[in-house]
């Protein structure tokens, strides 16, 4: 009985261990599509993700200013996301929708590639298929990627915009950073870009007005 009762437990612990890596690497893909369709309201987030998880929030938005929007799956960092309304009274039109962090969701480049919180620089640079410009760091815009230079990431999105917004890393080589601070743009392709490594930590996916 001994025996069974361990192999039943070994059994156990093979399907856990067989699950286990699917389930770290399956993310929500984020899309201007269906729920966060141009025209899309809460009713659409309510219908989409159910009622006890779609919450309704002022929104940061950067420089200590907050909009009207929603915050999905609030209790779950890993699913969570952030959106702002277009039409806040009305609570339709997503602006933008945000990729905070820990939050496993991601975009997918014009092949599928996956981009996600973590995605380095180069990574990005290699699915846009050329350089593209990144803002300064360590200022209000810091590290923020909104011109792909006409690359596949400037028209994959059906009319959304694709913003990303890289961080360096603790220990980053401090005369790169110097050079690379500020409120002026760099190529990605930049020698310094390379040594330092940034990582995304802030995906944006934008209706225009």
């Amino acid at each position: 009985m001994q025996i069974a009762a361990s192999m039943l437990r070994l059994a156990a612990l093979a399907l856990i261990a067989a699950a286990s890596p699917a389930q770290a690497q399956t993310a929500d893909l984020l899309a201007c599509s269906g729920p966060f369709a141009r025209n899309a309201d809460e009713a659409a987030l309510i219908r989409a993700f159910g009622a006890g998880n779609v919450q309704r929030a002022r929104i940061e938005i950067g420089e200590g200013e907050k909009a009207a929007g929603a915050i999905l799956f609030p209790r779950d960092r890993k699913r969570r996301l952030e959106l702002i309304w277009r039409d806040g009274a009305k609570r339709r039109g997503p602006g933008t929708i945000f990729v905070r962090e820990g939050s496993a969701w991601a975009v997918a480049g014009p092949a599928g590639e996956r981009i996600a919180l973590g995605t380095a620089l180069a990574t990005v640079e290699a699915v846009n298929g050329k350089p593209f410009r990144i803002l300064g760091f360590d200022w209000d815009y810091s590290g923020t990627a909104a011109d792909w230079k006409d690359g596949k990431l400037a028209g994959a999105f059906g009319g959304c915009k694709l913003t990303i917004r890289f961080g360096y890393p603790k220990g980053a080589d401090s005369k790169a950073l110097d050079r690379l601070s500020g409120d002026q743009e760099f190529s990605s392709a930049n020698p310094d870009m390379r040594l330092v490594k940034p990582t995304a930590y802030e995906i944006l996916l934008s209706w225009p007005d």
